[in-house]
């Protein structure tokens, strides 16, 4: 197993894509989740998800192997999901609220609607609320 993963980290290094995706797919799941747990949102764990497995792509080379794969996954994972509650901290959260539109009440029968004209003419007596 131990050999695999050297194997597979060093094809991914020289660029293999599949490498790479046997590599992490085992991890994938759980990086989900633990990104969910902090974020609290499928698909801003989905999102963190996306840009932890492209910076470990970008990364490959950096890593030392002083850890596990998967801790260094999970550090990439955790620091991303960080900067996303930050950046999320800096921005409204609730959109601020357009003040309540207020629509004249029409005073007369020259002040309605041509279509409310017609049904006052026609006796139909509607009543406006």
């Amino acid at each position: 197993m131990e050999t695999d993963t050297t194997d597979l980290i060093a094809r991914a290094r020289a660029g293999d894509h599949n490498a790479f995706r046997d590599l992490v797919q085992g991890h994938s799941h759980e990086l989900q989740v633990h990104c969910y747990r902090i974020l609290g949102s499928l698909q801003d764990a989905e999102d963190a998800l996306q840009e932890t497995l492209v910076s470990a792509w970008r990364n490959l080379g950096e890593f030392g192997q002083r850890s596990s794969l998967r801790t260094w996954l999970y550090k990439i994972a955790t620091n991303r999901c960080l900067s996303m509650l930050r950046a999320d901290n800096r921005r409204p959260r609730i959109a601020p609220l357009l003040p309540e539109a207020t629509r004249p009440k029409p005073d007369g029968p020259g002040d309605a609607p041509p279509w409310l004209d017609s049904a006052y003419a026609q006796g139909d007596g509607l009543i406006l609320s």
